[in-house]
């Protein structure tokens, strides 16, 4: 089943915007399946009156669970949106890109939330640079109480954690505190949907290979929200796992086809390692003992410096004490 709000391109081309544009500066792509506990906030985030006018796209990839009746809350101020089974995030993504029509590109899952007025540090930065291509802003990852109490755990508002390269990009994409043109994007081709959950880090990196010119916003502007349901900061066994596996199969893609410098090849090497490790210490905890000797094997034929690193990371991670930076 598809269903489609067929005024909406109506609805937005009868919107004025600011400073007499043709359409907003950014546009805000929406990607959910069944959140209708948490997309209210999401949608509420950037339609506040004290965000900057934007174009909204929500893609639904098919939600039962009450979510489609929070997004008719807010049919006015969507320029598109439809729910139909698309088969994964990066599809609907890479939907609402094609179907997006302002420079700046916003990707907001319905788990999470822009800060209150902070799309106008974006904009800000855009419209001050016509050249500037990719923006890292503050972002946090926070937990919401049920009485709407919010806890932050990280917070990422240093310049040298945000700066776009590769060592931090491996270690926390934190892609989607990362505003990208438009036009990167359609230029890459989106995103690859052959990796089921990494496939924000893949994009990443090839917009890294592209030479963008990029800034740093220190303001805090994104939150992740933390809950059991989150594919990657749910603390799923199952899903650590095909993670691992998918940062090792990135990693050796662009380690073989990406033109790196040789920091972005350690960076590259330290993500395939550190995969390895994980990945075959959960395969052998699992009773798989071959399987787990199999994947370190793999990591030692990468780097033969792999045995003395994972001493080195065990380390770091013990000094880190939970910041993944």
């Amino acid at each position: 089943m598809e269903l489609l709000n067929g005024n909406s391109e109506g609805i937005a081309k009868d919107r004025k915007y600011d400073q007499g544009e043709a359409s907003p500066l950014i546009s805000v792509i929406v990607f959910v399946l069944n959140a209708a506990q948490t997309i209210d906030r999401a949608l509420r985030s950037v339609t506040a009156d004290d965000q900057p006018q934007i174009e909204l796209l929500v893609m639904d990839g098919g939600s039962t669970d009450g979510t489609l009746e929070v997004i008719r809350k807010y049919q006015s101020k969507l320029a598109y949106w439809r729910s139909r089974r698309d088969g994964s995030a990066a599809i609907a993504i890479n939907e609402g890109v094609e179907r997006a029509t302002g420079r700046v590109i916003c990707l907001l899952p319905a788990d999470d939330w822009i800060e209150a007025g902070a799309l106008h540090f974006v904009a800000k930065a855009f419209r001050a640079d016509a050249e500037l291509q990719v923006l890292s802003c503050g972002t946090r990852v926070a937990r919401v109480d049920k009485d709407g109490s919010i806890f932050s755990e990280v917070n990422f508002t240093d310049m040298r954690v945000l700066d776009f390269r590769m060592s931090n990009i491996v270690r926390c994409p934190l892609t989607t505190g990362r505003f990208i043109t438009r036009r990167l994007y359609k230029e890459l081709g989106g995103y690859n949907p052959v990796y089921r959950i990494s496939n924000d880090l893949d994009f990443l990196i090839r917009v890294l290979m592209r030479r963008p010119k990029s800034q740093v916003q220190e303001h805090l502007v994104y939150t992740y929200r933390r809950h059991p349901g989150s594919r990657t900061l749910g603390g799923d066994p199952m899903i650590i796992m095909e993670m691992m596996r998918e940062f090792v199969r990135v990693a050796e893609h662009h380690l073989d086809a990406s033109p790196l410098d040789a920091a972005e090849r350690t960076a590259l090497l330290g993500l395939h390692g550190r995969a390895c490790a994980r990945l075959g210490w959960m395969t052998a905890v699992r009773g798989e003992v071959v399987n787990g000797a199999r994947v370190i094997l793999k990591a030692i034929r990468r780097n033969r410096a792999f045995p003395f690193m994972v001493f080195v990371w065990i380390a770091q991670k013990l000094l880190r004490r939970g910041n993944p930076f």
